[in-house]
């Protein structure tokens, strides 16, 4: 990104969270899926398998473009518009462009600045096969064990391995497809332990490594997935609100200006921020 070496803007939770809401968004724009990915504090990495090029109805690309554009626009649009459109939807230099055009724009506008936030232009790697595929991502869900942010891939709430833990992985690539394993539950126990031994060997001198504890530790639980959401939550009982931390802040106001709630001033980070509450107010202050 632009800007000083020590600044890292990524860093804040609900950054990380948008640009996860993005590879979301322009995942069913474009006619990719997501692999995985890794938002770290000043650069992110995203793993994505495009389709081969064809030629889309005019059916398909209006579904496509509707999500982009008002349908006065596209009710303008003539014949050679939508061949343009049509090539631009499978090329992976336009999704980059509206990714971080977008996120760019929610950046300027959340922070109350201007100018330019990417630095450099994208790199990107071509992979070769699926074999290719699977050491990419084990190096990308790595980073932040490598950077020793933390001991356990999973544990970073801005990796897709964290999601997948979570369940919230219906919208990447299955992990069955990656690993060849038949059942979502042995395919993430495969994904886990491959990551996990990757991970316990540093790829170049004084890089952060997973330690010979854990992987004893998961070695001898079957390296199975520990689920994030298997226990029962009580803020599911008695949250009031829970959601984003925008949905809960606007949520909040609207029972400010009613006059309901006043004894609280923000929503209350559960699981490390990945949910927020809002818990009833005592009766008695």
């Amino acid at each position: 990104m632009a800007g000083r070496a020590d600044e890292y803007p990524l860093e804040e939770e609900r950054c990380r969270r948008k640009l996860v809401e993005l590879f979301r968004f322009f995942a069913k724009v474009y006619p990719c899926e997501v692999a995985g990915f890794c938002v770290m504090g000043n650069h992110y990495h995203l793993v994505v398998a495009f389709k081969e090029y064809q030629k889309l109805s005019r059916d398909e690309l209006y579904e496509l473009a509707s999500l982009l554009y008002p349908k006065p626009v596209l009710d303008g649009w003539r014949k050679a518009k939508w061949e343009r459109f049509n090539k631009r939807v499978f090329d992976v230099s336009e999704l980059m462009r509206n990714l971080q055009a977008s996120f760019a724009r929610w950046f300027n506008q959340a922070f109350a600045r201007k100018g330019r936030l990417w630095g450099d232009r994208f790199k990107s790697t071509l992979l070769e096969d699926d074999k290719a595929l699977l050491d990419c991502l084990m190096y990308v869900e790595l980073n932040p064990v490598r950077a020793g942010m933390v001991e356990r891939p999973e544990e970073y709430q801005g990796a897709s391995l964290y999601y997948r833990e979570m369940g919230d992985d219906r919208w990447m690539i299955p992990l069955t497809r990656l690993t060849g394993r038949a059942k979502r539950k042995d395919a993430l126990i495969d994904y886990r332990a491959r990551t996990y031994y990757r991970g316990n060997v540093p790829s170049k001198d004084k890089q952060r490594a997973i330690p010979d504890r854990i992987i004893r530790e998961e070695e001898a639980r079957g390296f199975a997935s520990q689920g994030l959401f298997r226990k029962r939550l009580r803020y599911y009982v008695d949250g009031l609100v829970v959601g984003g931390e925008e949905f809960v802040r606007g949520y909040l106001e609207r029972l400010r200006d009613s006059g309901h709630y006043e004894r609280r001033c923000n929503p209350i980070a559960q699981e490390g921020g990945f949910v927020m509450t809002l818990r009833e107010q005592r009766s008695v202050a």
